[in-house]
């Protein structure tokens, strides 16, 4: 391993192991260390350059993380990202404009930079960027020795000292819509920190193999498998790993999709998963969740619920519980939103079933967990899968978890008053040349770092693209009880923002989303579109056309490693409206729905599941 490594600060942020990922992809080797770091221990590890990373709080804030203000001044080249970039001008005197101040920024943003700069080496004056911030760098008031070196129509997006070294930047170069992320971050470890680029990710299979047998010796291992490639993958590097116990394989029936429990069962034998035990439990998630609204609530019962089968598959199989480790596929991701990342700071977006849960915290804490893939993302475990020699029917896969059917039916809010708030969207809309309301469904959402849970806006109208974009990306900067937004695929003209229907999990709502999402993938299928990270059908409960019937969503969405996301585009051979539109008819005429809408929304605001 190369001694040449850049030291990343965590403060909290959704995208801080990204962070440390694209600095590996320029290959640096990069170390996540905890935002109270001492200056005297970043001395004793001689990095070549810091990054400070985004985070969910505000600076001025009580409680906010803070830095040692020695580290800004050791001649270590310090880049800061969102947070990072707000508290280094904070820190050393600068001024700050309140996000209840300002207009707030959320996904898409151009900004216009210096491109003659070292930080900017080779790209164009003006890049796309992905912002989520509320607050912003006050332009007026930098702290000394400080110039902006890059901007939005609305904020400062980057400051430069060049003197000591020490750069900002408001955007995330981190995520992959970030268009020249990656560059940026080469310019910093290779132009600015003098890094060079002998580090590499090749053995990557070979280091979990050590991993697995250091941490699991000569005992068992009960690994529970999805029949996605992030649990598959371990169970094929379990197979593949000399001198450890016995491996049992574990495949629980959950809230999967039509047929799709006979399907995953046959692609794990094929992909030569052994010792494979299937238990149908279904039913009793359903029962587990079927009196609950709230997307917490619902998401911790099937974790809790998943624990108690797991506990009870080992004692089923007379497992020696002090002695058999857990093997799980739990990628980077699924924990930093239930904010189990690098240090405390970190807000919990969403629940995931294979986090925290009492029975696998409790493995934890005997020390009984084995998680090849807890530092990795997506689309590295997709590599990693291949490499290994899965099938791509494996491989290429789209994640859908355990839950799935159960967060993805979503209750409506009965008796709010939201005339007001839709009175504010369709002003918005009107101004795109489009209709807009809020309908009374609650969504969960990420923005500035830091979990929301708010409403869904409606839009109709002329199904031009680009004007409902603009008009998805205004509005949840513009309203706050706003974090997605839908198009509708129906009739222009005004949107019930008042009814509801129960649509809480029972046999009967969960058989017509399997339905709904049958049909739904076949008509895309049937179409030939190919190229989405993940499809998701939504049931949710309004009533927006006042005909006494559930709503459905289409959540299309395109992404390397799910830490940002963006909806397939509807045009140029990503998505048709013909086909939607077919979607839309079918599903009406066949099903007990009422309405069918396509989300246009961006992650951030809004996560890529509604709950």
């Amino acid at each position: 391993m190369s001694a040449e490594k850049i030291l990343v600060l965590d403060f909290g942020g959704q995208y801080t192991q990204l962070i440390a990922k694209i600095v590996r992809q320029c290959n640096v080797f990069s170390e996540i260390k905890p935002h109270d770091y001492h200056s005297e221990d970043i001395v004793g590890d001689n990095p070549k350059g810091i990054i400070l990373s985004g985070g969910p709080d505000s600076v001025y804030g009580d409680g906010a993380p803070q830095i040692d203000r020695e580290i800004l001044e050791l001649g270590i080249p310090v880049l800061g990202i969102c947070y990072g970039m707000q508290l280094i001008n904070y820190t050393l005197g600068g001024g700050m404009i309140r996000g209840g101040d300002s207009i707030k920024e959320y996904g898409e943003s151009s900004v216009m930079v210096e491109n003659e700069h070292d930080l900017y080496s080779g790209l164009k004056e003006k890049i796309t960027t992905w912002m989520s911030h509320g607050d912003s760098v006050d332009g007026g008031d930098l702290a000394k020795g400080f110039r902006v070196i890059g901007r939005t129509d609305n904020h400062v997006a980057s400051i430069a000292n060049d003197d000591k070294k020490i750069y900002g930047v408001q955007f995330h170069p981190e995520v992959t819509h970030t268009v020249n992320g990656k560059d940026i971050v080469s310019n910093f470890v290779h132009n600015i920190c003098g890094c060079g680029d002998d580090w590499n990710m090749g053995n990557y299979i070979e280091q979990c193999k050590k991993y697995v047998q250091k941490t699991v010796g000569k005992n068992d291992v009960i690994n529970f498998v999805s029949g996605g490639v992030d649990s598959t993958f371990v169970a094929a590097v379990l197979s593949k790993t000399e001198n450890i116990g016995n491996v049992y394989n574990v495949y629980i029936g959950a809230l999967m999709r039509k047929n799709e429990n006979k399907e995953v069962v046959k692609s794990m034998e094929k992909a030569g998963v052994k010792n494979l035990i299937f238990k149908e439990c279904e039913d009793r998630f359903i029962e587990a969740v079927s009196k609950m609204s709230d997307p917490e609530e619902k998401r911790k019962a099937i974790g809790d619920l998943f624990g108690k089968i797991m506990q009870e598959v080992c004692e089923e199989l007379k497992l020696d519980a002090d002695k058999t480790f857990l093997g799980q596929g739990t990628l980077y991701t699924d924990q930093i939103e239930s904010g189990k990342g690098v240090g405390d700071k970190a807000d919990n977006i969403k629940s995931h079933h294979n986090v925290g849960c009492p029975f696998i915290e409790d493995m934890k804490k005997k020390g009984r967990l084995v998680e090849p893939n807890n530092m990795i993302f997506k689309d590295e475990v997709r590599k990693a899968a291949k490499e290994i020699g899965l099938p791509e029917s494996i491989y290429a896969r789209q994640p859908f978890p355990g839950p799935g059917i159960g967060i993805r039916i979503v209750d409506g809010v009965e008796n709010v008053d939201l005339s007001e708030v839709n009175d504010k969207v369709n002003e918005i809309a009107k101004q795109e040349g489009l209709i807009g309301g809020v309908v009374p469904v609650k969504t969960v959402g990420v923005q500035g770092d830091g979990r929301t849970y708010t409403y869904l806006a409606v839009l109709r109208g002329e199904r031009n693209w680009d004007k409902i974009r603009k008009a998805a990306k205004r509005i949840p900067q513009e309203v706050r009880e706003v974090n997605r937004i839908v198009y509708d695929l129906g009739k222009e003209g005004d949107i019930d923002f008042k009814s509801t229907v129960s649509t809480k999990v029972s046999r009967e709502t969960v058989d017509l989303l399997k339905d709904v999402d049958l049909e739904g993938r076949k008509i895309i299928d049937e179409n030939g579109f190919k190229d989405i990270s993940q499809t998701i059908f939504v049931l949710f409960g309004s009533d927006m056309n006042s005909k006494g019937k559930r709503s459905v969503a289409l959540r299309a969405v395109s992404t390397d490693d799910f830490m940002t996301v963006r909806p397939v585009k509807v045009g140029d051979g990503f998505l048709s409206w013909e086909c939607l539109q077919q979607i839309h008819d079918v599903l009406l005429d066949k099903y007990n729905v009422g309405a069918f809408v396509y989300d246009v929304t961006d992650k951030p605001p809004a996560t890529t599941c509604w709950e």
